[in-house]
């Protein structure tokens, strides 16, 4: 093992298919339905999946509204953020994450042997940037990476504020990698029309969140011409296998049922965010944060105590609790699920009233 890897976890992922799971931030309902299975049965299995990569990416910009040059398609997000960190990272490079934020950021850095500096957000999960822009000129990082919703607090920076750290990245050679995986719940990204005119900005999108398809593994990146030429050069040439990009497609190229989708979302989300601030009312000390995704994160010292009683009446919600973050991330559901959840908060804050 390299010793840049000694002390790395597996990110293990246990299969509870018999849990209500409201903890990975998925959509709660399948669109396999909307999917011409019929053409999937013409697929030829035998031919690598150049054509259909090809299909996906131009399905994909125009879909939204980036130019399908200007578009690299992975095997998800994560594989995208590999890539990056591969292209860009020399042993030893600054890396600026923020804390809390997406874990894979930080661990792609340490797999490269780059130094990780991590910035704390303020109290209320805005970004620090003062701090930032004066760390930036210090340190001359050679990326950031900052999700734009945040995972996991659902904060949405100020567009302006994204700029000043483009500026100021742009002053030291760094680069900025905006993750986007939550964008479409919380509208167009001020940066779609204006990517192109970035010299260090990347864009990172999903099609595992808003757009329902998780099990397809499909992640963009979106950059300038330097770039995605750059980058191009490492991509593996068949990193999207056939199914998931005939799926894709079809999907991508019937916007009617993926804007349908997303309204049934936000009204799950929206019925979420009413059971959550009854919840809290009743916890002492516990804050449920505003969010632009579809999760919802509740700071609160009973983090664990409470994720633990969920877990037992097979709710699965995500938590953290440490010295950063005590917090519970709930993710919204279904009407039945949602109705599970809402019967388990009411059981446990009742045990809770009783012990304080």
């Amino acid at each position: 093992m390299r010793k840049a890897l000694q002390g790395l976890a597996p990110y293990k992922v246990k299969s509870e298919f018999d849990m209500v799971r409201l903890d990975n931030n998925e959509a709660f309902m399948s669109l396999l339905s909307s999917i011409d299975l019929g053409k999937l049965q013409e697929t030829l299995i035998n031919r690598y999946p150049a054509e259909s990569s090809e299909a996906l990416v131009k399905a994909y910009g125009k879909f939204s509204s980036f130019p399908a040059d200007n578009i690299i398609a992975g095997n998800g997000s994560d594989e995208l953020i590999s890539i990056i960190s591969q292209y860009y990272l020399d042993p030893g490079d600054v890396v600026f994450v923020l804390e809390p934020d997406f874990s894979m950021y930080e661990k792609n850095a340490v797999i490269m042997g780059a130094v990780v500096h991590r910035i704390s957000l303020n109290e209320d999960f805005s970004l620090p940037l003062e701090k930032i822009l004066a760390d930036i000129a210090e340190r001359k990082p050679k990326l950031m990476y900052l999700s734009n919703p945040n995972n996991p607090t659902g904060q949405f920076y100020p567009p302006a504020e994204i700029e000043q750290l483009i500026s100021a990245l742009r002053q030291v050679d760094g680069f900025l990698i905006l993750d986007e995986a939550y964008i479409d719940f919380a509208g167009e990204s001020p940066f779609v029309k204006k990517v192109l005119n970035y010299e260090n900005l990347i864009i990172l999108r999903t099609a595992s969140k808003a757009m329902g398809m998780a099990a397809l593994r499909l992640g963009f990146l979106i950059a300038n011409d330097q770039i995605i030429e750059g980058i191009s050069c490492i991509k593996p040439p068949y990193n999207v296998n056939t199914i998931s990009a005939q799926i894709g497609t079809q999907l991508l190229e019937n916007p009617n049922v993926l804007d349908q989708f997303l309204l049934l979302q936000l009204g799950q989300i929206a019925e979420l965010e009413e059971i959550l601030t009854e919840f809290v009312r009743k916890i002492v000390g516990a804050t449920l944060f505003p969010s632009h995704t579809n999760f919802f994160l509740i700071k609160m010292n009973e983090a664990k105590s409470l994720a633990d009683f969920l877990y037992e009446r097979k709710i699965k919600i995500r938590f953290f609790d440490d010295d950063t973050l005590k917090a519970v991330r709930i993710s919204a559901g279904t009407k039945e699920e949602h109705a599970k959840l809402r019967a388990a908060l009411n059981e446990w804050s009742e045990m809770y009233a009783k012990c304080i």
